[in-house]
C-alpha cells in the first residue's frame, strides 16, 4: 500500500540510531580536525614565510659540512673504545636516518676515518666551524619566535659547541646502549632457543631494529629538547618545550619514511650525476630544518606544554592550608 501511494516505509529505530551515531561521529571528527587546524595552522603558516626558508637553506648547507665530521668522530669513538658491535650500530643508525644508498656510500667513505687518528683533528675543526653555521640560523629563528634579543657571535659559538657536545654525548650513549642491548638480546635468544639471532631471518632483523629504535628515538627527542631549551637567548621553561620535542621527534620518523618513499621518484642520480649524494643530503637537511622550526613554533605558542610543577605544588600547599583553616574554624 505504501509503495502504491508513493510513500517510503518508516525506518526502523535501529537504522535511525545507527545513522544518528554515524552523524555524531562525523560531527566529532570535523570538530577535532577544526581544533587541530586552529592549533597547528599558525605554526604551519610560519613555514611559508621567507625567513623560515632562508634559515632552512642555511642550516641544510652547513649540515652537509657537519654531517661527515660528526659521524666520522662517532665511528672513530666506536672503533677505538666500543669495537665491532658499536661500529655496526653506527652503520645501522646511518641507514635508519638516511636513505639506504646515501648511508651505504657514507659507510664506505667513513671507513678510513675510523682507523686514522690524524683525521680527527681536521674533523673537530670542521665540526666547530660548521656547527656555528647550523645553530646560528636556528638561534635567530628561535629568538624571532620567542621575541628574545640576539646573542653575541662569541656567545653563539660557545652555545653551538656546547650543543654539539651534548648531541654527541647523546649519540654516543645511544650507540653504546644499543650495542649492549643487541648483545643482551642475542645472548637471551641463544639461551632460550639454542639458535643464533641471525638465523631467525626477518624476526631477528626486526628485533635488531626494535632495540636500535628504542634507544635512537629517545636520543633524537632529547637532542631536539636541548636545542629548543638552550639555544634561545632567554629563559625558556623546560615543560613548555619538552612536549614539542617529543612531537617533533615522532614527526621526524614520519618525515624519514616519506622521504625514503619519494627519493626514487625524485631521481637525483639522473639529474645531478655524481653529486646526487650531496644533493640528497642537502634536501634531507632542508626538510629536517623546516620540521625543527615547526616544532619551535609549537613550543613558543604554548600549543604543547606541561604544567609547571612548582606552580602546581604551590597551589596544592595553598589549598591544603585553606582546607586546614576551614577544618579548624568548623571545629
Amino acid at each position: 500500500m505504501d509503495s502504491a501511494l508513493g510513500t517510503s516505509p518508516a525506518r526502523s529505530p535501529e537504522v535511525e540510531s545507527r545513522g544518528a551515531r554515524w552523524k555524531r561521529h562525523c560531527v566529532h571528527c570535523k570538530e577535532q580536525l577544526t581544533a587541530t587546524a586552529r592549533l597547528l595552522g599558525p605554526s604551519a603558516q610560519f613555514l611559508t614565510t621567507t625567513e623560515a626558508h632562508t634559515y632552512a637553506y642555511s642550516v641544510a648547507a652547513c649540515l652537509v659540512l657537519a654531517f661527515f665530521p660528526f659521524f666520522g668522530l662517532l665511528e672513530w669513538c666506536a672503533h677505538q673504545f666500543l669495537r665491532a658491535p658499536a661500529l655496526y650500530v653506527v652503520h645501522d643508525l646511518l641507514r635508519m636516518y638516511l636513505p639506504t644508498a646515501v648511508a651505504n656510500r657514507m659507510i664506505v667513505d667513513l671507513a678510513p676515518t675510523a682507523r686514522g687518528n690524524s683525521l680527527q683533528i681536521y674533523s673537530l675543526v670542521m665540526l666547530a666551524i660548521s656547527s656555528s653555521g647550523i645553530f646560528l640560523p636556528f638561534e635567530v629563528a628561535l629568538n624571532s619566535v620567542w621575541n628574545f634579543p640576539r646573542r653575541s657571535y662569541i656567545g653563539n659559538q660557545i652555545i653551538s659547541l656546547a650543543l654539539v657536545l651534548g648531541c654527541g654525548v647523546l649519540a654516543y650513549g645511544s650507540v653504546q646502549a644499543a650495542a649492549a642491548g643487541d648483545i643482551a638480546v642475542a645472548h637471551l635468544v641463544v639461551r632460550l632457543t639454542g639458535h643464533l639471532l641471525s638465523s631467525w631471518g626477518w624476526l631477528g632483523r626486526f628485533l635488531d631494529w626494535l632495540v636500535l629504535k628504542s634507544f635512537a628515538l629517545p636520543a633524537t627527542m632529547f637532542s631536539f629538547f636541548l636545542i629548543y631549551w638552550r639555544l634561545p637567548h632567554g629563559k625558556v621553561r623546560a615543560g613548555q618545550v619538552w612536549p614539542a620535542a617529543v612531537y617533533t621527534g615522532l614527526l621526524a620518523e614520519v618525515f624519514k619514511s616519506v622521504f625514503r618513499w619519494l627519493l626514487p621518484l625524485l631521481d637525483f642520480g639522473h639529474l645531478y650525476g655524481s653529486f646526487q649524494f650531496a644533493v640528497t643530503l642537502l634536501v634531507w637537511g632542508y626538510g629536517a630544518a623546516l620540521l625543527l622550526l615547526f616544532g619551535a613554533s609549537l613550543s613558543a605558542r604554548g600549543v604543547l606544554t606541561l604544567p609547571d610543577m612548582r606552580t602546581v605544588w604551590r597551589r596544592r600547599r595553598v589549598e591544603a592550608a585553606a582546607a586546614g583553616e576551614d577544618s579548624s574554624i568548623a571545629g
